[in-house]
């Protein structure tokens, strides 16, 4: 009875749930189509080939990590053969990396040991030898010093930039124009004198020159085109000639007894001072010329005018220069010119400066430079440059400087001859006024620069005046710079260059043979 009773009490219970069963493929690849298979069965056959054909390598044989030319070993070698999604999954834990190459093993420290510094430093400081400065250098006069030697005054000095009031002569006499009155000064003797004064029709004094080989001419041109010679030995005017178009005169530049003048029309004329007419007319500019300069030798002759441009006339080609005697191709800038100077010691070499809105000094190569290639070398400033001087002592360059502005200014007094004429309540006025420059104070505002050649280095830097620097003129000797500025009405000189020492002359064996 109870054997029947627990038959049947066993009969009677609740059978458990059954767990469903997920499908599980007879082999892993049966998850994934036929293509898909073929390719996952041909990279394993591929790696295993590469894992069973590689070489075993020697513990011993490991590449030293001193050797920067060869990569260090991985610590956790990869397979040549992975997919990105196996390099995506080792990267995020960290077992590989994004360079191929390492130089460097990050399982050793880096050492602390500092010995061989020390003596690396220490060799290095006994074969170091000490900056020595040239005699000849700006650094060692004008760098020392950087102090003016002498002042004088000049009252009714020119006040447009672009005039050129004052001239050193070979016999060490300075002059300078003041208002309608020229006068000199022998900075010898130091005697002042008066050489003459200007009609009240005759215009304004704008440049005065003196004549290099004939240092007792001097040539005076006015703002009417009227253009004089005077002999200071005997105070007296040998020539006199006037412009028929009475345009003011621009730059004036002398060679022997040859007279370069450039005029607000574009026009270039050449006069003799033995002749009473102008043996020469070039008629090529379309503006005033700002700039002229003979070289050296004469050969050639440089212009620039107030729209940027310079181009070179050939003097050898004919004694009277045409517009066909055009050396090259016109040198564009992108702004007025004033500034030009032959080098002495490298003829070849011209250097030219601008005002704003370039403010750059550029240097041309004119014997290698192809006609319409750039500059050969560039020294961006945003300052005007007012005058440029080489050095006939060493390989450095001098400039002077007005005012400094920000890369994208407008006008102002550097360049004052920009047009003014409109209403102020015009729309073109505003225009202009929005475009006017953010005037900055720097290094090289108003200042005396001098620059190494052809490191184009700055050497030094010194402020010359409070104003403007209008123009510099060089002494006889190439050592003093006189500079003057409009706005103090004032003139400084300067000690910039020095001249080397004669060192001398070693005996040779070759002193005590002759050629028989």
């Amino acid at each position: 009875m109870d054997n029947n009773n627990a038959v049947a009490g066993s009969s009677c219970q609740t059978p458990a749930p059954t767990r469903k069963r997920a499908w599980v493929p007879g082999s892993v690849t049966n998850m994934y189509s036929a293509a898909k298979r073929r390719r996952m069965s041909f990279a394993d056959d591929v790696n295993h080939d590469f894992i069973t054909n590689m070489p075993e390598f020697d513990v011993g044989s490991k590449v030293n990590v001193a050797d920067r030319f060869i990569s260090a070993p991985q610590d956790n070698a990869i397979p040549l053969q992975t997919t990105p999604r196996t390099r995506r999954i080792a990267k995020i834990f960290g077992l590989a990396d994004d360079r191929i190459l390492k130089y460097t093993d990050t399982n050793v420290e880096a050492s602390t040991n500092s010995f061989l510094g020390r003596h690396r430093f220490n060799y290095h400081q006994l074969l170091k030898r000490p900056h020595q400065v040239p005699s000849t250098s700006a650094e060692a006069h004008l760098g020392a010093r950087k102090q003016f030697v002498l002042a004088l005054d000049g009252p009714g000095i020119p006040s447009d930039l672009f005039a050129y009031p004052i001239s050193w002569s070979a016999r060490n006499a300075i002059a300078v124009a003041c208002g309608r009155d020229v006068y000199y000064q022998n900075l010898d003797t130091r005697d002042i004198s008066h050489l003459f004064k200007l009609p009240m029709n005759h215009g304004k004094l704008i440049t005065i020159e003196w004549a290099e080989k004939a240092p007792n001419l001097l040539a005076a041109g006015t703002s009417s085109g009227d253009i004089q010679l005077w002999d200071t030995d005997g105070t007296k005017q040998l020539r006199r000639w006037q412009e028929d178009a009475f345009v003011d005169v621009g730059g004036m530049s002398w060679y022997d007894k040859v007279l370069a003048v450039g005029l607000g029309d574009g026009v270039i004329t050449l006069y003799d001072a033995r002749q009473p007419d102008a043996i020469g007319r070039i008629e090529s500019h379309k503006d005033k010329v700002h700039g002229l300069r003979w070289r050296h030798d004469g050969n050639y002759l440089a212009s620039s005018d107030q729209q940027g441009v310079v181009q070179l006339w050939d003097s050898r080609a004919s004694k009277s220069l045409e517009a066909g005697n055009r050396y090259r191709s016109k040198m564009k800038h992108n702004a007025p010119i004033k500034a030009l100077a032959w080098c002495p010691w490298k003829p070849e070499l011209l250097a030219t400066g601008t005002m704003y809105p370039d403010g750059k000094i550029r240097i041309w190569n004119i014997g290698t430079t192809p006609a319409a290639a750039p500059a050969t070398h560039t020294i961006p400033l945003n300052t005007s440059v007012t005058s440029l001087l080489w050095s006939p002592h060493c390989k450095e360059l001098l400039s002077t400087h007005g005012m400094s502005w920000q890369p994208r200014a407008g006008a102002s007094e550097s360049c004052p001859n920009l047009p003014s004429d409109v209403g102020p309540n015009s729309r073109a006025r505003r225009m202009r006024d929005r475009e006017r420059p953010a005037s900055v104070k720097t290094a090289l505002t108003n200042s005396l620069t001098v620059h190494a050649y052809p490191s184009l280095r700055r050497v030094v830097s010194v402020p010359a005046h409070t104003g403007a620097v209008g123009h510099s003129c060089l002494s006889p000797d190439g050592t003093k710079v006189f500079t003057i500025c409009p706005a103090e009405e004032a003139m400084k000189m300067w000690q910039v260059w020095g001249v080397a020492e004669a060192g001398e002359r070693r005996e040779s064996v070759f002193d005590k043979c002759t050629i028989r």
